[in-house]
């Protein structure tokens, strides 16, 4: 059995974070696509935790982070 990778990273979301979906994030100056968003474990206004089909993220958000937030609305759905 393979264990999903985990990284971290320091960026932004381009994009609202939702389950489904893929996430969109800047990182290094360059947008990052991920695999398909499975779930979403935590988010504050520092860092967003999530997981995808290939990998556990932790990203670690700047000062820019403040347009676009993660949809409660859509993370209760996935509940």
């Amino acid at each position: 059995m393979n264990q999903k990778k985990s990284t971290t990273l320091y960026g932004s979301l381009m994009s609202p974070l939702a389950v489904g979906h893929c996430a969109l994030i800047r990182y290094q100056g360059q947008l990052m696509r991920t695999s398909q968003v499975v779930a979403i474990h935590s988010w504050n206004a520092d860092m967003i935790c999530f997981e995808t089909l290939n990998t556990n993220y932790t990203l670690l958000l700047g000062p820019a982070q403040q347009t676009v937030a993660v949809n409660p609305l859509l993370t209760s759905m996935a509940a």
